[in-house]
């Protein structure tokens, strides 16, 4: 590269910061005006929710204290699993900056309409940069554990309609393996350094192409596509946890699921009336299933009723179904996304900002 050449890389480098500090007091008011949506929206279901627990009898509150705790205990073990996944890249982020991060990318994806899943995303992604990770291990540890996560669940859920008796064991072990074994097939072909340098120097002429985002880093990316691909994919090619590292995420994602389903199987007890819990699995995928397609914010409505659903068409009477519904998404949906946008209001002012830094081409191998 040419002293011109750098010179105006870094021209451009001074203009963008420059920019980037005249935008900055629009950020905290941004980030209070989403606090204050979100905060509004749980407390006008506060009392609702309040309202319908007044009118339960019966309610045993040691159990629905140990939901809560389950709940608790859930994300916070979906915290360490993204903990350990920056571990394999070398990031060593304090544990409770995870949980901090993990809470409140809980919140914004329960409850933003609409973009609350990209959000999210976005969110840890960012918040993860902030304490010096870099963007790609970043992304990789996010989205990596929303996978494992996703994969492990229709794993068990083959099994779990197995165990209740919806699905003939023949066909869900079966399919369970197929699941199985096809996502380790998927995963070992789209870390391969050919494959993944391939598909990233599509997604990076594609992005030098997208208007909206930084006009320097996008010229660098489709004039240096080829080489930053082969970069990037030889970073994550050796982002592969080894056998023992495997082991531990797979525990971690099998414990969060599992505390997640005990504190729908504590909800239960909490209404004096015992569930069977196969029927409670049944229900637990519904609610599962519910929140993936992402109608609404957290499956809000289409969970309760599919669960509330279930629980009837399996013999429950109206009145403990409705409480074991009512009780389990105060906890596991309005609770702990009450929890994570504390944190969230609170995240700012923990660490402090670093403006966007655009990439110079001279950081990038040369063609």
């Amino acid at each position: 590269m040419t002293s011109l050449e750098m010179a105006d890389t870094e021209s451009g480098a001074v203009e963008h910061r420059t920019r980037a500090r005249r935008r900055l007091p629009w950020r905290p008011v941004l980030h209070w005006a989403v606090v204050a949506a979100a905060l509004g929206y749980l407390v006008w279901r506060v009392p609702e929710l309040a309202t319908e627990f007044s009118q339960l009898d019966h309610v045993q509150w040691g159990w629905v204290a140990a939901a809560g705790l389950a709940g608790l205990t859930a994300l916070a073990v979906y915290g360490e699993l993204h903990r350990q996944l920056l571990l394999v890249g070398g990031a060593h982020v304090p544990a409770s900056a995870v949980q901090g991060i993990t809470f409140a990318q809980n919140a914004v994806s329960t409850t933003v309409p609409v973009v609350g899943g990209a959000g999210s995303l976005a969110y840890a992604i960012n918040q993860l940069r902030r304490r010096g990770v870099d963007s790609a291990l970043s992304a990789w540890a996010v989205l990596l554990a929303g996978v494992i996560t996703t994969v492990l669940l229709i794993v068990l859920g083959w099994l779990g309609l197995a165990w209740a008796g919806r699905v003939p064991l023949r066909l869900a072990v079966p399919a369970a393996i197929v699941v199985a074994a096809g996502s380790a097939g998927v995963w070992a072909l789209l870390t391969h350094p050919t494959v993944l340098r391939r598909g990233l120097t599509s997604l990076l002429r594609v992005f030098g192409r997208t208007p909206g985002t930084c006009a320097t880093c996008r010229k660098t990316w489709l004039e240096k596509a080829d080489a930053a691909a082969l970069q990037l994919s030889e970073r994550v090619a050796r982002l592969r946890p080894g056998g023992a590292r495997w082991s531990i995420l797979l525990v971690l994602a099998l414990a969060s699921w599992g505390f997640d389903f005990f504190a729908l199987i504590a909800s239960a007890e909490g209404t004096g009336t015992h569930i069977r819990w196969d029927v409670l699995a049944v229900g637990f995928l519904v609610v599962q299933a519910s929140i993936a397609l992402q109608i609404l914010p957290g499956g809000a409505g289409l969970a309760e009723a599919g669960l509330l659903g279930v629980l009837v068409a399996a013999g429950v009477p109206a009145a403990p179904a409705a409480a074991t519904v009512l009780i389990y998404r105060a906890i596991s949906w309005a609770g702990l996304s009450l929890v994570g946008w504390v944190v969230y209001a609170l995240q700012p002012h923990a660490t402090p900002a670093h403006g966007h830094e655009p990439i110079a081409a001279a950081a990038l191998p040369q063609a």
